[in-house]
């Protein structure tokens, strides 16, 4: 690619990024004023720890101390005025889309190679697709409900971590790598800190080298064992903690883990096979969208439609395992591509619709970051129709 093309990329980077800007501040310029509500009120409005930056190093202690230590900084400048509190998750949102942006293009350019003709695509559903991250209505609860700071935080350092571990791979500088996988280790520090769901990170960079960067030779996988060490035992420790957290407020007061009460392991995966295709028909058809789900409890695998949602998902799931095969390759150029963000999706849920109870059972906030393998799929479904029609219509 010659200079004059690497700045109109560029340029284009440029323009995609104030794109998503504009079109995440036009869809929630009416919420900056949304009251507190629900959690809000314990974690912040009642929360005295946070009404003093003195408490700082005490906060930052907590299982999710780095969100609650925005939010003591969000009470030093305006106190209980809610604008700061949305522009901050407004902000935050709007970088996680610009940087699903650059994992889209990054991995699509990978995949296509930087030749004129293939780089127009990959921008095309770049841009789609963080558009759709931006806008779509299912992020509502998650960018609004001013607590869910954790959900998007702790996307925003696994996004981070992600495209940092990409520039690690493909730099040649030693001191560079080293430095690269020391950052990725503190943004995955810093995401459990905002909320456990980064607990799913070395999966997803395991899965991200197998499919985009190693091309599934585990000889080159093995070249990257330092950084997997350090994340495999960073994730020992931070399933512990969260374990152990999670057995702090045993009985009836417990809102998560083995000691709730109210629904047993066992309803509560079956539960989730029900769960994950609502959360499916959401993300195609965003109606009858609910902060506080009623949501009805099976009891067994095999009632209706219980049984039908765990074929599905496995079906799913095979289809997926399934593309990242040899075999695949020669049906679709895009096997792996699709593979990866079907599993990105299972796997960012993993800790929420598992078959450890957590009281409510279905929130749309966590979806959040798992919605980008739904929009890149439909991304790349759409302008290949489109695409093709083209061809159609105009035959060389």
């Amino acid at each position: 690619m010659n200079i004059e093309k690497i700045f109109e990329t560029r340029r284009f980077h440029l323009i995609a990024g104030l794109l998503i800007a504009l079109a995440a501040l036009l869809v929630y310029s009416n919420t900056f004023h949304a009251s507190f509500h629900f959690d809000d009120t314990p974690q912040i409005v009642e929360n005295y720890q946070i009404r003093n930056l003195d408490n700082l190093l005490d906060i930052l202690k907590g299982q999710r101390g780095l969100t609650m230590a925005t939010f003591a900084i969000n009470y030093a400048i305006g106190g209980l005025n809610v604008v700061g509190y949305h522009i901050v998750n407004l902000a935050i949102h709007i970088m996680n889309g610009i940087m699903v942006y650059f994992l889209v293009f990054i991995t699509l350019r990978g995949i296509l190679g930087t030749d004129l003709k293939s780089t127009p695509k990959a921008k095309r559903i770049a841009i789609y697709t963080a558009l759709l991250f931006a806008v779509h209505p299912i992020q509502t609860q998650a960018v609004t409900y001013i607590v869910q700071r954790m959900e998007i935080l702790a996307s925003m350092f696994m996004l981070i971590a992600l495209l940092l571990f990409i520039k690690a791979v493909k730099t040649s500088m030693i001191t560079l790598r080293i430095f690269l996988y020391g950052t990725i280790a503190v943004s995955y520090m810093l995401g459990f800190y905002s909320k456990e769901i980064a607990i799913t990170l070395p999966a997803l960079v395991f899965l991200y080298d197998y499919c985009f960067l190693a091309e599934g030779d585990f000889k080159k996988i093995m070249a990257h064992m330092p950084l997997y060490f350090v994340l495999l035992t960073m994730l020992a420790f931070f399933t512990t903690r969260t374990l152990t957290g999670l057995q702090e407020t045993p009985g009836e007061s417990a809102s998560a883990g083995f000691s709730v009460q109210s629904i047993t392991s066992n309803e509560y995966l079956f539960t989730q096979f029900n769960v994950l295709w609502t959360y499916l028909r959401l993300l195609i058809l965003p109606i009858n969208q609910n902060l506080d789900y009623d949501y009805p409890v099976a009891k067994s695998i095999f009632e209706f439609p219980t049984f039908l949602s765990f074929v599905g998902i496995l079906l799913i799931l095979i289809s997926a395992f399934y593309l990242l095969t040899p075999y695949a390759s020669r049906f679709t150029h895009y096997g792996r591509l699709i593979a990866f963000f079907i599993l990105w999706f299972f796997i960012i849920l993993s800790p929420t619709s598992s078959f450890i109870p957590i009281i409510d059972v279905i929130f749309e906030h966590r979806l959040y970051l798992a919605s980008v393998g739904f929009f890149l799929l439909f991304s790349l479904a759409f302008d290949t129709i489109f695409e093709r029609l083209g061809k159609s219509r105009n035959p060389e």
